[in-house]
């Protein structure tokens, strides 16, 4: 009887081996599979005076074919490419902006001084007149434009932060429960379930790409603890934790993030050192790219505005009257923390334009005193206002007026150039108004037309002039652009080679496949002559009786 033991371990060896090689080939296409092989080993046997006998072949499992390591290198790989790809397309849309030469600001500047010059040949033509109002009507829109687009962004950018918020809180929800279930069945069978462990690894990748991941995994159990990469749990065990996507406190405009405790606490995330993953690239873009093309564009409005309207107003109309505006310039705003406890407001308005900075300030009030209010900036600076008799706050080109009656710790930001692309406008509303004479009442004095023609030389922001300065603005969105683009390109050629690897060790070749399936038929073929043979034998030893 012996014989056809041996056979039948043989035949079910078989069948088993092909049942695995025919799964690995009906999920050779299927995203995220891993390999599985079949590990055959000895039945045992038995040592008798004739010699040892063996009892055939048995079944000890199915193999996944994995590496640890490869997918960790995967995972991180995919965190590197999925924030420079987040941000890339953010910045894409910067730079698609500045560098039309079509339309843009340093075309519009142009276009001015060469109306200017056409008026300062003639100051009294109407048609002159008419065209350089035209050119600074159209800047001001070139600006408006530019503003609404950048704004567009940055609610675009608010939307995909929310957006990957959500993803990441439905992956590692999901992980939760994979964890759970492999669990389950480890403790019932001992086993670890391969497809559960593909899904597993598929969810670990897609959490990779939104966010920085450190993965501890029990390669015994199946179970995986995941943190984000400031060392926050997000998944431990069967338990998930969640990130909130809220509007700031301190910026209505402003959407930030921030994580929850088991205890239900929420602490904002430090943007900063969340570099990883797509909300890491939206958030490096938003924080960076956005703010600094924006407080360029904003500075060169608010300068060149100020700038012709300092002119003009040193001039006279084609009516004799002293110049007024050319431009409409837009106070600052202070905005207030919504979590202030107090009363008071900001009166802002500007001292002194010309050494306005583009930065961000934050006013705190220390109290008691109305004079106890503490100026720091985004980089870290700390400056001591001056204070004037009426109790406002003066510093780099802003006076400030307290309102109302603050309390300790009431806060406040502001960035004394913001709106100023955005709210930009004419004040003048006919050519005549342009003041091209130094003199009340001299039609044809164009002293002061030449001041103004002037201004395209003029320093006026940094070392720049203003066409200078938009050069700056378009060369450093340009200069991130470049280096963004080599450097994904770096990554995207390692992440290609980690995936390459990955796929060597855990993918289905279907040639090895084919070439497996006709060994173990050849196998299962071998196994049923046996059972012939053992057949034929106990045949023959019935037929003698």
């Amino acid at each position: 009887m012996n014989l056809f033991n041996l056979a039948q371990s043989g035949l079910s060896s078989a069948q088993a081996a092909m049942n695995v090689v025919g799964n690995n080939m009906n999920n050779a296409l299927t995203p995220g599979y891993s390999r599985q092989s079949i590990i055959l080993g000895e039945a045992g046997g038995r040592t008798t005076g004739s010699g040892y006998f063996g009892y055939g072949v048995q079944v000890n499992g199915v193999q996944r074919a994995y590496n640890g390591f490869v997918n960790n290198q995967l995972r991180g790989a995919y965190t590197e490419s999925s924030s420079q790809v987040g941000r890339y397309q953010q910045l894409t849309q910067i730079d698609n902006m500045l560098g039309d030469d079509t339309s843009n600001i340093s075309t519009s500047l142009n276009s001015i001084f060469k109306s200017l010059e056409e008026m300062s040949a003639d100051p009294v033509s109407q048609a002159a007149r008419q065209g350089a109002l035209s050119q600074f009507k159209a800047i001001s829109y070139q600006f408006n434009t530019k503003s609404n687009t950048l704004n567009g962004l940055e609610k675009s950018t608010n939307t995909q932060i929310s957006q990957s918020v959500s993803d990441i809180n439905a992956d590692a929800k999901q992980l939760a429960k994979l964890n759970d279930e492999i669990a389950k069945i480890h403790g019932r069978t001992g086993d670890l379930p391969a497809d559960l462990l593909d899904q597993r690894d598929a969810l670990l990748e897609r959490l990779s790409t939104q966010v920085g991941i450190k993965v501890n995994e029990n390669t015994t159990t199946g179970r995986v603890d995941v943190t984000l990469s400031n060392g926050m749990p997000l998944v431990n065990g069967n338990r998930s934790y969640a990130l909130e996507a809220s509007v700031s406190a301190e910026d209505p405009s402003k959407t930030v993030v921030a994580y929850v405790d088991a205890s239900g606490n929420k602490m904002l995330l430090d943007e900063d050192k969340m570099s990883g993953g797509k909300l890491g690239g939206l958030f490096k873009f938003r924080n960076e790219d956005l703010v600094e093309a924006r407080n360029q564009l904003n500075q060169l409005a608010l300068q060149m505005a100020n700038r012709f309207n300092e002119v003009n107003a040193a001039g006279f109309d084609l009516d004799g009257n002293p110049g007024g505006n050319i431009f409409n310039i837009a106070d600052p705003t202070a905005l207030a923390n919504r979590g202030n406890t107090g009363d008071s407001s900001l009166d802002v308005s500007f001292s002194d334009i010309s050494k306005v900075k583009s930065e961000d300030y934050t006013l705190t009030f220390k109290g008691p005193n109305d004079t106890d209010w503490e100026v720091t900036t985004a980089d870290g600076r700390t400056i001591n206002p001056t204070v004037g008799t009426n109790g406002e706050l003066e510093f780099e080109g802003v006076s400030i007026k307290p309102q109302g009656t603050p309390q300790p710790g009431d806060s406040f930001v502001m960035n004394p150039t913001a709106g100023a692309a955005g709210k930009l406008s004419v004040a003048i509303t006919k050519g005549d108004q342009i003041a091209a004479s130094s003199k009340s009442g001299e039609e044809s004095n164009n002293e002061n037309i030449k001041d103004m023609l002037a201004i395209k030389t003029e320093t006026l922001i940094g070392n720049g002039t203003l066409t200078e300065a938009y050069s700056s603005l378009v060369s450093s969105v340009g200069s991130s652009m470049t280096a963004l683009k080599a450097d994904n390109e770096t990554t995207s050629k390692a992440t290609a080679a980690i995936e390459f690897e990955k796929q060597s060790v855990s993918g289905v070749d279907l040639m090895e496949e084919s070439v497996k399936i006709q060994m173990y038929t050849q196998y299962y073929q071998a196994n049923a002559q046996v059972l012939q043979a053992a057949n034929t034998l106990f045949d023959t030893l019935l037929s003698l009786r």
